[in-house]
């Protein structure tokens, strides 16, 4: 019995990856980091653009992510519902929310502690970067049950630490760090959607009397 109710909840957790919006709305948000990491490796120290961004990241990263999860919603009301229905979920508990809240507290303090640290130490910073962004995947990829996401967790790792082996500067690595990631869940969120979409066409409203 309690199998069965397994199956069920995650089979509802896979319906909301179903479509593959989710996949190119983080690979979109891990796009824009990848260009501002680039141009963080590009412009001139001291010059108002470069400092304009480092004042404004937080700012601009808490942007994006709200008009990504909007457009998540747009999207899903435009392109799932009309085929395959709505599924209500809960809302995440305080405890996940205060969870959320301690990892984005850690990213920020271990990359604050290595960014102040030796020159040598940032040669890490692409690893750690891949370890956590990997474990979230992986995260998610042991509640849902999607193969994909295992194998982009994998991706994730193995990205990081090789970044961390080449002798690239540091904002260019998390500029190819996050390009490549994001590039490949954009292929991957795309591929599912062509296949959803091929295999859910819109449903027909029945004509009234």
């Amino acid at each position: 019995m309690n199998e069965d109710i397994d199956q069920v909840v995650q089979r509802t957790r896979q319906y909301w990856f179903s479509d593959g919006i989710v996949e190119l709305s983080v690979g979109s948000l891990f796009l824009f980091l990848g260009i501002y990491f680039y141009l963080q490796s590009i412009l001139s120290p001291g010059s108002l653009l470069l400092i304009s961004l480092q004042i404004g990241f937080a700012f601009l990263l808490i942007g994006a992510i709200y008009i990504s999860r909007y457009l998540i919603n747009k999207f899903k009301s435009r392109l799932t519902t009309p085929r395959t229905g709505y599924v209500s979920y809960k809302r995440a508990s305080k405890n996940q929310r205060i969870a959320s809240i301690v990892i984005v507290g850690l990213i920020a303090v271990i990359n604050a502690a290595l960014f102040l640290t030796t020159p040598l130490s940032m040669n890490w910073v692409p690893a750690i970067t891949g370890l956590i962004v990997g474990s979230l995947w992986l995260i998610s990829a042991l509640r849902v049950g999607l193969f994909r996401f295992y194998l982009q967790s994998i991706l994730a790792y193995l990205l990081g630490a090789i970044l961390s082996l080449t002798n690239l500067e540091i904002y260019q690595s998390l500029a190819l760090f996050y390009g490549i990631l994001g590039s490949v869940l954009i292929l991957s969120g795309g591929l599912t959607l062509v296949v959803y979409l091929r295999k859910n066409p819109p449903m027909q409203e029945e004509p009234q009397n």
